[in-house]
């Protein structure tokens, strides 16, 4: 009896993809890789918004044109010219013209510690705006803005709202602001809320 031998048969081995690619544009759209691809583009934007609103406020909280935080008096006399007065021993000097009140307070080293604006007799005030709030800015849009102080004290019928995480201070009046304060201390996490207000529509 004659054997008979029985050669291997040879299947075609088929490639199998992991992921199947979308074909169409069509597919594409519907697909959860579409999904995917617009959820990381959203978190990139919204991180990337997030940094620009940070480094704002940073900026910000360190200048207020034309002095920064932390000058020396001599940079200090430089950008704002010779003082009217000088008080608290030569710490603390006053500049006062029709349009503004501007007040800088040095430290035992020398150097700019914080710098006042209020307004003065005469309209409109010149006062610059910190994160666009300025002389006569309602309480309602300073909140708005920057959401809840981290501490609020009455004198009289005044009212001082302090950012102390953000190196800001604003003195309110019959619910407008009549006076901007701007002082070393600010830190990165007293950032964090307003970058987080600023996001929400």
């Amino acid at each position: 009896m004659a054997e008979v031998s029985a050669e291997p048969v040879k299947r075609r081995r088929r490639k199998v993809s992991a992921r199947r690619k979308p074909v169409t544009w069509r597919e594409y759209w519907r697909g959860s890789q579409f999904g995917r691809h617009l959820f990381a583009g959203m978190t990139l934007v919204a991180a990337a918004y997030a940094g620009a609103i940070l480094w704002e406020t940073r900026v910000a909280s360190r200048i207020y044109p034309p002095v920064k935080v932390g000058m020396t008096e001599s940079e200090v006399r430089y950008l704002l010219g010779a003082p009217g007065t000088v008080e608290g021993g030569g710490r603390i000097y006053r500049y006062s013209d029709k349009a503004r009140e501007l007040a800088a307070r040095f430290s035992s080293a020398g150097t700019l510690d914080s710098i006042s604006c209020a307004a003065g007799t005469a309209s409109p005030p010149t006062c610059p705006k910190i994160l666009g709030i300025g002389i006569g800015t309602s309480e309602y849009d300073l909140l708005r803005r920057l959401g809840l102080p981290s501490r609020e004290v009455f004198s009289g019928n005044e009212k001082t709202m302090f950012y102390d995480g953000m190196g800001l201070s604003f003195r309110l009046r019959l619910l407008e602001v009549t006076q901007l304060e701007l002082h070393r201390g600010a830190g990165v996490i007293g950032f964090l809320p307003h970058a987080l207000l600023a996001m929400v529509p």
